[in-house]
């Protein structure tokens, strides 16, 4: 399998806590551009360096006993409306926090617009803890290592590996379309909770 210009991906990222149990996020993008087509590892590559690069802002923020796991790439087919596994990279983060877990549930959230007012992603960020918090709410510092986090999120980017022109977007499950984002973010300075789900299901 190669990858080739106007091909939509799905990125899952996993977190594991000491215990085994699992955090996911799911984040969509369109392959743009011109070139290609595009090796598949070098693909795997690019969405490790994409997540590195994302939770790399939140890694001082976060638990130690949370690290990075895996990524595993997908690419839509059109004609079975699924998606097909591209591949799995293994992934480091290391989480340096030295102030108490937060209760697993809770969060950091992030929304991200599209050029559609009706679709909007979020992301839920896990393994956070109290150092970020004042009087229940985010502190500052917190609240901007979510916007960095954001905006390496939504923000086109060239592979570093393949070259390929990665755009993110956000994928409607029930249009089985891919929406481009807006760039603009907004993130409460409340805790979000996010309830369990079933291992491999991610948001």
């Amino acid at each position: 399998m190669s990858i080739t210009v106007g091909d939509i991906l799905k990125v899952v990222v996993s977190l594991v806590w000491a215990d085994g149990e699992i955090n996911q996020n799911v984040y969509n993008a369109v392959i743009s551009g011109t070139g290609g087509p595009y090796d598949d590892q070098d693909i795997l590559d690019d969405a490790e360096a994409w997540a590195g690069n994302m939770y790399a802002n939140l890694a001082a923020m976060m638990d130690p006993d949370i690290a990075g796991s895996h990524v595993t790439v997908y690419i839509y087919d059109s004609g079975d409306d699924d998606w097909d596994e591209v591949g799995t990279n293994s992934w480091g983060l290391s989480c340096t926090s030295g102030t108490n877990a937060l209760p697993r549930g809770v969060a950091g959230l992030v929304n991200a617009r599209t050029l559609n007012p009706d679709v909007q992603g979020k992301k839920y960020l896990p393994g956070l803890t109290e150092g970020i918090l004042d009087e229940s709410l985010w502190q500052s510092a917190g609240t901007a290592a979510f916007l960095a986090f954001a905006l390496d999120w939504v923000t086109a980017f060239a592979g570093g590996t393949s070259g390929a022109s990665w755009v993110p977007v956000v994928w409607s499950v029930v249009n089985t379309v891919a929406t481009a984002m807006s760039g603009e973010v907004t993130i409460p300075t409340i805790p979000a909770y996010q309830r369990r789900r079933k291992q491999g299901v991610g948001i």
